[in-house]
């Protein structure tokens, strides 16, 4: 094959992969990892079976290319929201605003991602995707547990990376929440409470309060 040719072929496959997983985040957001078929995928791709066996080999596998460019955008926008700014409380409360925006825009792939936690699935992804897909994540909580340690007066490494998941799953919580319709029996909005848990958060390890 020519080098032109096999150029057309790359980029046909990148567009045939682009349009099968947006296709099958569609699918992913209405039925769950369980309900999906690869045949409802081609479906939704208005394509054949035979079109997707050659980029993915299972339903898991496609589920993972959905999910890890969801954690890949929400990555970049807190490293966007963090860029610059000088001061660890400053920057860990951009970086968790910037999470808890993103996801309340995109309310279907926080759910999508809740798949990583549900320790009730009958098997796992497969292939490594679970394990990739957790070092996307830690990727994500690494950046929070970095500003957590600067902002900390005395950093012991297991407790700072314990309290930035503790804000990661209070963020987790308000998001639930809100998006579950009972955010308003708590008398506050989401982002308020973030921030107040956030503040304290700091104050407590810095030795401010």
């Amino acid at each position: 094959m020519s080098a032109a040719a096999q150029t057309y072929q790359q980029t046909l496959d990148l567009h045939r992969r682009r349009v099968i997983v947006d296709a099958a985040r569609r699918v992913f957001e209405a039925t769950g990892l369980e309900g999906a078929s690869i045949r409802a995928i081609a479906q939704m791709a208005g394509c054949t079976t035979g079109a997707i066996y050659p980029l993915f080999r299972s339903k898991e596998e496609v589920f993972a290319a959905v999910l890890g460019e969801s954690l890949l955008a929400v990555t970049e926008e807190v490293r966007a929201a963090m860029d610059g700014i000088a001061v660890p409380a400053k920057s860990l409360r951009r970086g968790t605003l910037a999470i808890y925006k993103y996801y309340d825009a995109h309310p279907s792939e926080l759910t999508l991602s809740l798949v990583l936690f549900n320790g009730d699935r009958k098997k796992k992804l497969g292939s490594g995707l679970d394990e990739a897909l957790k070092r996307q994540l830690d990727t994500l909580l690494a950046l929070l547990a970095e500003q957590v340690r600067k902002a900390t007066a005395k950093p012991f490494l297991p407790m700072v990376r314990i309290e930035a998941t503790a804000l990661i799953t209070h963020l987790v919580g308000l998001l639930v929440l809100k998006h579950g319709g009972r955010i308003d029996v708590l008398g506050n909005n989401a982002p308020v409470l973030l921030a107040h848990y956030t503040r304290n958060m700091v104050a407590r390890l810095s030795g401010g309060g």
